[in-house]
């Protein structure tokens, strides 16, 4: 038996590369079955297809397949697989082809270009955007699970893929979990790429650099500042003047960070600069810029770049360069790109006179080119963790001068993710300041559900869902958590339950039917869900869980929410549907903490909470406190707007970067101890045992 598998099915790569690759596959093999399978396709290639396979006496079918369904002979999630493991593998394929690594080998590429380019081989955090690394990947894992489940061998499969950069990679990692043969079909040199390229990374950034050219924003930033300031990246948390919620600017808030010295960039068109904004940001001191004109409204200030044309040679370049192999013209649009967002920053950064930026965005090259563009100009890059990372990754590494890490174990997990940074810091985690301040507002909802009947209390917290199941966890599997949740609080009326969505504004969409129950506990007066956030929920997960009894993250790979929980000294556990027993919050203990099944985890609540102590370690955390925050006093925004405000001092004083960095470190390590700062270098990994299989082989 014979599978082929199809990316994408079109009249074009059918005719020329899929029909012919079948009928000769099939020519070699005389009378074997054969199935094919698309995964998608315009209705007139699918129907023009259907005919001709027909015509041979075979089945076109399309492939349905399920991410939360896909497991491999450990009971691993692939999907989730691939983001801590696989993709470490196919980047180590894709870093040996030799057009990348004599890139990487180049003495007059800079450290920040390379970090970029390597960066942006890996798809970022979706698999949504066309062809790339991770949905590559994925197919591959699709097809041989597909084909495994059917009892097709390993070496009757065929997998065509879209022509994209690095397919050798993919061919690579694909003899690595079997012997299936990758195909490219399509043409490896899209105009319309190149075009958007010569305009910026994508459409609504060249949709922006065209709104720059015809139409004249109200108030157009160009005057230079002398005073040295701080830019921080704004990301959808205002909240000025509200500490106990999520806010971009906790650290200020916390600590004595000079308000006049700090300047915010506005860049989400759904969240604009406005008047309110503005007034609330002047009240302090500060100021605020948009970096496009549909991310301000009014009166506020917009960064012009008006250099549009400054990277036209090297687009020519490109197109010149169209009948080139197509790793070629990839890094050459990658180099172009990192060229433009450097001197577009760099433009940004002289004129406001900045001389640090910080953010927490780190998962494409993005950072990487803000850098350098501050370390040509004499400043600093300093990024700072924002979720709990247990594992290692190469989609989370970076090149920073300055990182604020939760905790010194920290810094092996980045240097294991392949992160150089000059400065790692280790600050406790951001959020402990918030624990206090909710803590009165956490009692007015208990209170609530007591008076209407909770004895029992529970906090829920989701991750998310993803529109397509089968490129990612789709919402049957949240609907499946919230209505065990909600159909427990209808039928046992002592149980109290609060809810705090990862995204509030899209939950009832996502409930589907199960928002029905969720309307029927809200009536009981026993259910709270905390609403509030523009692009996700602003009250912080610790909030939710100091109303409850025990607290629930409904993920382990992602357990943010759950360690926060813990640190505010809620009585925590985890529910693991992926069997992502890599974590090492499996180290607390599979029955006690961690949980596969909910009826297990309800269970073991009622018998621990008849008969406290009749489960030993039950949602107790103690034992990996410290090596999560060291300090856990409540200080951490503090000790990393302290740092930030020495970085600033030093640099108004007139001293290089080197001697800031250096003098900032000397005090913390003063005030805080020495091993709260560390210098972070990628470690040399041994290869996996599969990629190391392929080089024994070759050397055979």
């Amino acid at each position: 038996m014979l599978y082929f598998f199809v990316e994408s099915l079109e009249i074009g790569t059918w005719l020329s590369s899929i029909w012919p690759g079948v009928r000769e596959a099939l020519r070699r093999q005389p009378g074997t079955a054969a199935k094919i399978f698309f995964i998608d396709g315009p209705p007139a290639a699918l129907a023009l297809a259907g005919r001709m396979a027909a015509g041979h006496g075979l089945q076109l079918e399309r492939l349905a397949f399920d991410a939360a369904e896909i497991f491999d002979e450990e009971r691993i999630l692939v999907w989730q697989r691939l983001y801590y493991r696989d993709m470490r593998e196919a980047l180590d394929c894709v870093v040996r082809q030799p057009a990348f690594r004599a890139f990487l080998e180049d003495a007059n590429t800079s450290d920040g270009q390379k970090a970029y380019v390597t960066k942006q081989a890996l798809p970022g955090i979706t698999l949504f955007a066309g062809s790339g690394l991770w949905r590559a990947m994925y197919l591959v894992q699709v097809s041989l699970w597909k084909a495994r489940r059917d009892g097709v061998a390993d070496d009757g499969i065929t997998l065509f893929l879209r022509r994209c950069p690095w397919i050798a990679a993919i061919s690579e990692y694909a003899g690595v979990y079997g012997r299936a043969m990758v195909v490219a079909v399509g043409r490896g040199f899209r105009p319309k790429d190149t075009l958007l390229r010569m305009m910026g990374r994508d459409l609504l950034l060249a949709r922006e650099k065209v709104r720059r050219l015809f139409f004249t924003p109200t108030k157009v930033s160009r005057q230079e500042t002398a005073t040295p300031c701080l830019a921080l990246q704004y990301y959808g948390h205002f909240n000025l003047d509200q500490p106990h919620r999520y806010s971009d600017f906790f650290f200020w808030q916390q600590s004595d960070f000079p308000s006049d010295r700090l300047l915010a960039l506005f860049n989400i068109p759904k969240d604009p600069l406005d008047a309110e904004k503005m007034a609330a940001l002047s009240h302090h001191g500060m100021r605020g810029l948009a970096l496009r004109h549909d991310a301000a409204c009014g009166n506020a200030e917009v960064h012009a770049d008006t250099a549009i044309m400054s990277n036209l040679g090297g687009a020519v370049k490109i197109l010149a360069g169209a009948m080139r192999p197509l790793e070629a013209s990839w890094l050459d649009g990658q180099r172009l790109t990192f060229r433009s967002q450097k001197n577009y920053w760099k433009r940004l950064f002289e004129r406001q006179n900045v001389k640090v930026f910080t953010t927490w965005f780190k998962y494409n090259g993005d950072h990487c080119a803000i850098g350098e563009a501050l370390r040509e100009l004499g400043g600093a890059l300093a990024v700072y963790q924002r979720s709990y990372e247990g594992n290692p990754t190469v989609q989370t590494a970076l090149l920073a001068d300055v990182y604020f890490g939760f905790s010194c174990n920290g810094a092996d997990v980045e240097a294991a993710a392949g992160s150089s940074i000059d400065c790692y810091v280790t600050t406790g985690y951001l959020g402990d300041h918030r624990f206090p301040l909710v803590r009165e507002a956490a009692l007015q909802v208990r209170t609530t559900l007591q008076q209407n009947g909770a004895r029992r209390i529970a906090a829920y917290f989701d991750e998310g869902s993803f529109p397509d199941a089968r490129w990612g966890i789709d919402a049957r599997r949240l609907q499946e958590h919230y209505a065990f949740l909600l159909d427990k609080l209808l039928r046992e009326r002592d149980f109290g339950l609060v809810l705090k969505p990862k995204v509030p504004s899209t939950l009832g969409q996502r409930l589907g039917p199960v928002g029905e129950l969720l309307r029927r506990a809200i009536d009981t007066g026993r259910c709270h869900v905390y609403q509030e956030g523009v692009l996700q929920g602003s009250a912080p997960p610790s909030q939710a869980a100091l109303s409850a009894d025990l607290a629930i993250h409904g993920s382990v790979a992602s357990g943010t929410a759950a360690v926060e929980a813990a640190l505010a000294g809620v009585p925590t556990v985890l529910l693991d549907d992926d069997g992502w027993k890599m974590s090492p919050l499996y180290a607390l203990g599979l029955g006690s903490v961690v949980f596969d099944d909910w009826e297990a985890l309800w269970h073991t609540w009622q018998e621990n909470s008849t008969s406290p102590g009749a489960v030993p370690g039950f949602a107790d955390w103690s034992p990996i406190l410290d090596e999560i925050d060291p300090f856990r006093d409540g200080r951490a925004a503090e000790r990393m707007g302290t740092f930030l405000k020495w970085m600033m001092e030093g640099f108004s004083a007139g001293q290089p970067r080197e001697a800031v960095l250096a003098q900032a470190a000397d005090r913390y390590r003063r005030a805080w101890g020495e091993d709260k700062i560390s210098t972070i270098r990628p470690t040399t990994r041994p290869a996996t045992k599969a990629v190391q299989g392929i080089h024994d082989e070759a050397r055979i």
